[in-house]
């Protein structure tokens, strides 16, 4: 879950995509890995301050190393970003 602020140092929609490749290391690298591409992101509607944005990423494939996500933000249950995003192994 992440939770939108007027402080935030980037826009909301990066902070969103940027919490979507954390979640999806988190699911699988035991140590770091790295954020490697972004295809077909779209920012649905604006995310505002007090928005608290639900989100979901689910593992698509994996290429000797490079794994492919699909993940998307919510509020309310409502869409509001969504895209596919690569993430490497350190170690590949």
């Amino acid at each position: 879950m992440y939770v939108c602020t007027a402080n935030d140092a980037m826009p909301a929609e990066i902070m969103i995509v940027e919490a979507m490749a954390q979640f999806a290391g988190g699911l699988v690298f035991e140590s770091r890995g790295f954020f490697t591409g972004i295809d077909r992101c779209e920012v649905l509607r604006a995310v505002e301050p007090g928005d608290v944005v639900t989100i979901h990423v689910e593992l698509e494939a994996e290429f000797g190393g490079t794994f492919r996500f699909s993940g998307s933000g919510s509020i309310d249950g409502v869409d509001v970003v969504r895209g596919r995003f690569y993430l490497s192994s350190a170690q590949a």
